[in-house]
């Protein structure tokens, strides 16, 4: 006797409404109003922004509870970035109609300065539909995505970058060695030098001890201790160890260990990630995908649409690193101490210890500069082209407050030297100082105007924290890609046909119902591949295929037991109750035997790969489902509780 199951029908219809709503395209004059243009996250913990009194958009950030990996700096950049996009889609520009500012108490501010900004704040807000209507807590399961064409089928470029390691390594200790003696020094602490010890992972530390304290025994050993904190707060670095010591210095090792050089790969790899991010955003690449290659310092970028891969090479090679260092003055007299790209430069025994060679990054011409690294590029706040004084494209930089302190301290030092600007190693310019700057650089060069975008855009996103380098570079050409997809819709159909003739013809009525499953079973994967946020690729489609078959192996399996049944004599219903319950385990055991598979598949794969898993596994949960949940259900509403004699089978 068949009996209504309420919970089972809504859960049906329930999955299928949903499935359809992941696949209806949402037109973009609803999608902004109903999703909002900031992150969910965003949209979820942090207060709503209100217009101010002196025309500026305000919100509060300081009693924020942010969720686990987010954080007060990240919330601030993700605010500026979504601002910057969507506040020049409606015509304004950065620095001449609006500016942002913070305070002290965790205020993030969007200031309008120009009339035209100011005229109607609460319109513009409005306008930029930073909250959608759709509540957070529906937006875990409503779409925002819709489904995507993979890299094989779109086109594109794929590339795979290597961390490398042993580069990173020697960057962390050259960095520390630097960056060591100031941070003691900012501390009163007197720090002559750091140094690599040759043939270790290790920094050797000196400290002095003042004249005045080597008579209080009491206060040497605060001032020692002070030290000691200090350096054991350097991050991936072990807790510093005395190496010699004597009444005036002690010197003290810091070892860098295969486990703090690992928490340091993880670390600059998750940078990295989000250095690429920007980066690619920048530079205006729609829909990329870039992820961490499971378990290994690799990073796969994907990027449908591309033309070649010499652009995206670029952006992904560029490590971003802009650094500010003295120039050296010729021994011989006041000038600077250059040389053309014909002139060879000085030798080794020239030099004086923390000097160094660097060359022009267009002319080849050689620069003799100071090794420390005064400022670097992650003080930077903003960068954008312009155009100079001779009217030439320059790229003007904004630093933050702590790059301005900085760069007023080394202008207001330095006057009458150069300033030499690097990036990746390479002389950008070298220009004198002629009096102390305290907030803006500019980089002066004879830049395009695609070269200074292109420079300003790297500044923009940031510098890589390590060394990286290109393991892997492909292209696939669109039309390749249009071809894949035309071979591999063609095949699904001529598939699915072949399945629903021998369905129809063999099992009847029966037959209709499970091609009712399948196609309810193809709807439920392609709406999880877009609901999941996944591309639809050519593997991906062959486990589309695949599926189709697995799907109607298991009404084949349910079939044929009614039928056995149905051979015993049993009634319709008794027939197909006992046909589902004796098929039932057979089922299971199959799929959730290719079920792990594709688990595994998925978990060491890469890119092909795992698009076959993806929809492979998807695919054996729907076909399941449909198969012993949906095609019961229609069963129990055709037959139901009637008296039927004969079953169409």
């Amino acid at each position: 006797m068949y009996r209504f199951n309420i919970w089972k029908i809504v859960l049906i219809i329930g999955v299928l409404l949903l499935s359809l709503l992941y696949l209806m395209p949402t037109p973009d004059s609803l999608y902004l109003p109903l999703y909002g243009n900031l992150p969910l996250w965003i949209q979820e913990d942090l207060p709503l922004f209100e217009v101010t009194e002196d025309n500026a958009f305000k919100v509060n950030l300081a009693d924020v509870d942010y969720p686990e990996g987010k954080n007060l700096q990240e919330a601030t950049d993700e605010l500026q970035d979504v601002f910057n996009v969507h506040l020049k889609n409606l015509g304004f520009e950065e620095n001449v109609d609006y500016e942002f500012d913070s305070t002290e108490e965790k205020e993030f501010f969007v200031r309008l300065i120009s009339d035209r900004a100011k005229e109607n704040p609460n319109e513009t807000l409005e306008n930029l539909h930073l909250y959608g209507s759709i509540p957070p807590t529906l937006r875990k399961i409503l779409p925002a995505n819709r489904l995507k064409l993979g890299l094989d089928l779109k086109g594109g470029v794929h590339l795979v970058l290597e961390v490398d390691l042993e580069k990173s390594k020697r960057a962390l200790l050259r960095d520390n060695a630097y960056a060591i003696p100031e941070t003691l020094k900012a501390e009163q602490i007197i720090c002559r030098q750091a140094e690599l010890v040759n043939g270790e992972d290790a920094l050797n530390v000196l400290v002095e001890i003042p004249s005045r304290l080597k008579s209080d025994q009491k206060e040497k050993d605060k001032y020692l201790k002070k030290a000691v904190e200090l350096l054991n707060d350097v991050d991936f670095f072990e807790d510093a160890e005395v190496v010699t010591e004597n009444e005036s210095q002690t010197m003290y090792r810091l070892n860098l260990t295969e486990k703090s050089m690992q928490e340091y790969s993880d670390a600059a790899i998750q940078q990295v990630l989000i250095v690429l991010r920007n980066r690619v955003d920048a530079f205006g690449v729609a829909e990329p995908s870039i992820v961490q290659e499971a378990n290994r310092p690799r990073i796969i970028i994907e990027l449908p649409g591309a033309k070649d891969s010499s652009e995206p090479l670029r952006i992904v090679q560029t490590m971003g690193r802009l650094e500010f260092k003295i120039a050296k003055k010729s021994p011989s007299g006041g000038s600077l101490w250059t040389g053309s790209a014909n002139t060879p430069p000085p030798a080794p025994e020239e030099l004086d210890e923390n000097d160094e060679i660097r060359y022009h990054y267009e002319t080849g011409n050689w620069y003799v500069l100071e090794s420390p690294v005064l400022l670097s590029g992650h003080n930077i706040e903003d960068s954008r082209p312009s155009t100079g004084s001779a009217f030439n494209i320059v790229v003007l930089m904004t630093f933050d407050s702590e790059g301005s302190n900085k760069f007023a301290k080394i202008t207001g030092e330095h006057i009458g030297e150069h300033l030499a600007i690097l990036l990746d190693d390479k002389v950008q310019s070298a220009p004198v100082i002629r009096t102390q700057i305290r907030r803006n650089a500019m980089i002066e060069g004879n830049f395009t105007s695609e070269e200074a975008n292109y420079l300003s855009n790297i500044l923009n996103a940031g510098a890589f924290p390590v060394g990286v380098q290109v393991g892997e570079e492909r292209a696939v050409a669109p039309t390749l890609g249009q071809e894949s997809i035309d071979n591999g819709i063609k095949a699904a159909i001529i598939g699915m046909a072949f399945v629903l003739v021998f369905m129809i013809l063999y099992y009847r009525l029966s037959g209709i119902i499970a091609i009712i499953a399948l196609v309810f079973n193809m709807i439920i994967i392609i709406s999880a591949l877009a609901g999941f946020g996944a591309a639809l690729t050519l593997p991906g489609i062959a486990g589309l295929v695949l599926t189709i078959g697995m799907a109607v192996d298991a009404n084949v399996l349910i079939f044929e037991r009614i039928r056995e049944e149905l051979r015993s004599g049993k009634a319709v219903w008794a027939a197909i109750t006992s046909g589902y319950q004796r098929a039932f385990i057979t089922i299971l055991d199959a799929n959730l035997t290719t079920f792990f598979t594709a688990l595994v598949l998925y978990h060491f794969g890469t890119g092909p790969i795992r698009g076959f898993a993806v929809t492979l596994g998807i695919g054996i949960l729907a076909s399941m489902f449909t198969a012993i949940v949906v095609t019961r259900e229609i069963y129990g509403l055709v037959i139901g509780n009637r008296d039927v004699q004969k079953l169409s089978i």
